[in-house]
């Protein structure tokens, strides 16, 4: 077994038929103090020495090789990331969506205070608690309203006659749902369906800021089956950001679906399909506030074989 206390600095320079791209040692040193190290959940544990144990969970320098070469292609969203993120679904994408309803003239020089203004009147909610809708306004300089609850937690207890009663006192016309992350699109589908039978005569934009391409898909279908949804996402993460699972891999096996799968035993899962994440999702995203589940379960899960780079808070 290949254990080490720090990554060799002969990585920078892989040998041949290495999965590891050159200068690999030295990329790893820089997203670690750029962005690796805020994330939030592990705070007080550092990310270099959380990086070691993770790649001596594995046997041989070939499979620590690949572990990293993984976590070089990570899509890992930090908290500057996040704020670019917040900043462009205001500018961007809300705000198309009011200028959409509004006869406005897009050469005025009142055209921001104008559209900024029905956007403060605007009932901006998350979906889920996951989405930080306070960082969200602040970010922007937006007000909007006290009560911002989230549309899943509402799903389950909300009243609907008190739902309808608010928007009415508050002459609400429009609601904004935003998420932070969106991996198979189940709980979000579920919490556009409920807001958009809750509040048929609210126009309601679906404004999610990191969609994976299957989440995309099932968002897109759910909001056409209402007049009064507009579905329209900040980032959709292209295939090349995922590995999924296929039952005919055996057929064509690709080297990292071939590593992947010869952990399973490490990590305990009941089959192969479970390193590939919830629902097959296959993705290799991580935020600075927590790993999603449907990221590869080599990132975020935890046995007595296996130490995560990224521990995941999970829900009961």
């Amino acid at each position: 077994m290949t254990r080490i206390k720090s990554i060799p600095e002969g990585w920078d320079f892989p040998y041949d038929g290495s999965p590891l791209p050159s200068q690999s040692v030295s990329m790893i040193d820089f997203l670690s103090k750029k962005v690796f190290n805020d994330y939030e959940p592990s705070q007080f544990q550092p990310f270099r020495l959380r990086l070691i144990d993770w790649l001596n969970n594995v046997d041989t320098e070939e499979e620590q090789h690949h572990l990293l070469a993984l976590l070089l292609s990570v899509f890992f969203v930090g908290r500057r990331e996040f704020e670019a993120l917040y900043r462009t679904a205001y500018h961007g994408n809300i705000f198309r969506w009011v200028l959409a309803d509004e006869d406005l003239d897009v050469f005025s020089d009142e055209l921001e205070s104008t559209v900024t203004g029905r956007i403060n009147k605007s009932w901006i909610c998350p979906i889920s608690d996951s989405l930080r809708v306070n960082s969200f306004l602040k970010v922007n300089g937006l007000k909007s309203l006290d009560k911002r609850p989230d549309w899943r937690s509402l799903k389950q207890f909300g009243d609907l006659e008190k739902i309808r009663s608010y928007v009415e006192k508050k002459k609400i016309s429009d609601l904004v749902l935003l998420e932070d992350f969106v991996g198979s699109g189940t709980q979000a589908k579920a919490a556009i369906k409920f807001a958009a039978t809750t509040l048929p005569n609210t126009r309601i934009l679906l404004c999610p800021l990191i969609v994976c391409p299957v989440g995309d898909k099932t968002l897109a279908e759910e909001a056409e089956k209402f007049e009064n949804v507009t579905y329209d996402p900040v980032l959709v993460l292209p295939e090349t950001a995922f590995h999924t699972y296929s039952d005919d891999a055996a057929e064509n096996e690709t080297p990292i679906h071939k590593f992947l799968c010869g952990l399973n035993e490490k990590l305990e899962g009941d089959t192969e399909k479970f390193m590939f994440g919830f629902m097959n999702t296959g993705a290799k995203v991580v935020m600075y506030s927590n790993c999603p589940n449907n990221t590869l379960p080599i990132f975020h899960h935890e046995t007595e074989n296996w130490k995560p780079l990224f521990p995941r808070v999970n829900r009961q």
